[in-house]
């Protein structure tokens, strides 16, 4: 019998392999397939939702804080992993009723996004956004994006270097299609999000491996190729 699970769970891997592949050259990304050797999953039964990353990331026995200042109970860190490989780092983090105030805040998904991603980054100095909040769906939850990047100065001991960080979230709720427009909006119970920092330049490649699925929909990009835009343009803090 532990033949049979083990097996079955190497297929299980190499078709979510293969499906996360066909997801990336289907958006005419560059198809790095063997740059993954293998996907790790998280799977957060409360809200019934499932994450995917490559395997060359590796689960912390214990939660690092989204940002510096955070209240744990208002942003709640659900899995922060890192990869000794280049130093990139991500977090997954829910925002749900404990504290009302944040969760309205975040459900304005694109002001939220850049305003979490510049706090990540402010650690490191005067972060600046390459990539305006953009909108987009994930099988049909709405969801934003902003990417931004840090410089550090060469010190005697270091040289230069910039860091990168992509900020996405989602609501957790489905877009409501009323008929009405009198018909109040569906309150939104929680928002998902992912903080991912590098100091890699190939910043958008490693971002389109991040997957998430909601309950039993198809797995979609959590940073889609199709919203990602030239990461060389910087626009204003």
């Amino acid at each position: 019998m532990i033949g049979v699970s083990a097996s079955v769970q190497e297929i299980t891997s190499r078709s979510i392999c293969f499906a996360l592949a066909l997801l990336i050259c289907g958006a005419n990304l560059p198809c790095a397939i063997g740059q993954a050797a293998g996907v790790s999953s998280f799977q957060d039964d409360a809200l019934n939702i499932t994450y995917f990353y490559s395997d060359h990331f590796v689960q912390e026995s214990s939660g690092a804080p989204v940002a510096p200042g955070d209240e744990p109970k208002c942003i709640k860190p659900s899995l922060f992993a890192n990869s000794a490989a280049d130093g990139s780092s991500f977090t997954l983090y829910t925002i749900d009723g404990t504290c009302p105030e944040v969760l309205r805040k975040a459900t304005d998904l694109r002001p939220f996004t850049r305003e979490r991603v510049l706090v990540q980054l402010r650690q490191y100095g005067a972060p600046t956004i390459i990539q305006a909040p953009l909108s987009y769906a994930i099988a049909g939850h709405p969801a934003a994006v902003a990417i931004a990047s840090v410089t550090i100065a060469a010190s005697a001991s270091k040289v230069a270097r910039t860091i990168f960080a992509a900020e996405a979230c989602s609501s957790g709720n489905v877009e409501s299609k009323k008929h009405k427009i009198s018909e109040p909006m569906d309150p939104v119970t929680h928002v998902v999000c992912i903080d991912f920092t590098t100091q890699d330049s190939g910043l958008p490649t490693q971002m389109f491996w991040f997957m998430i699925q909601f309950d039993n929909t198809p797995m979609e990009p959590f940073f889609p190729g199709n919203v990602i835009r030239n990461m060389g343009t910087a626009t204003k803090r």
